[in-house]
């Protein structure tokens, strides 16, 4: 019996040393692929219900009061395209969006085409706290938690100006 403990210890203190640490797997340059924003879901879908349902049940007269055109269609068609342009900038930051975390405890956080340097840690939580550096010593603080990390994948949530967000990302070159 004392051989299959020892035995049992032996494997479990094996296997815990094979798993990697979440600070060296979080290392490495990642790319932003999906970003979950239930409030901003919530707004576009309802934009996209009154594009779908404006001026259905009223008259010329009501439209133009309301609208300033008596032309719906015309109308529906810009509001649709404004939507699909906000849709498409979205998708494009996101495509465009680059976390490079390195040893050292900096990361390059890139946005748009523009790099933001910031030193990255974790909190006694451990959440993923980012301090972006600006000049004259001054930081912008963003705690983020960290929903799930292993090798092909990276979930993280914060909040930011009230609203809560997910930002799923992979391994990436850039």
């Amino acid at each position: 019996m004392k051989s299959k403990s020892y035995l049992l210890i032996v494997l479990l203190g094996l296997m815990a040393s094979c798993q990697r640490d979440k600070r060296e797997m979080l290392v490495q340059n990642w790319h932003a692929v999906a970003l979950d924003n239930p409030q901003m879901n919530v707004l576009v879908a309802q934009q996209q219900q009154f594009i779908d349902t404006v001026g259905k049940g009223t008259d010329v007269a009501t439209n133009l009061a309301t609208y300033g055109t008596t032309n719906m269609d015309s109308f529906k068609k810009d509001l649709q395209i404004q939507l699909d342009s906000f849709k498409m900038l979205q998708q494009q930051t996101l495509t465009d969006t680059w976390f490079n975390f390195k040893k050292n405890g900096t990361a390059i956080l890139t946005f748009n085409g523009v790099d933001n340097k910031s030193k990255w840690y974790f909190d006694d939580e451990g959440n993923l706290i980012l301090d972006e550096i600006k000049e004259k010593s001054t930081s912008d603080h963003l705690k983020m938690n960290m929903i799930e990390l292993n090798d092909t994948l990276l979930k993280l949530k914060f909040t930011q100006q009230g609203q809560e967000s997910i930002v799923t990302f992979v391994p990436g070159k850039k």
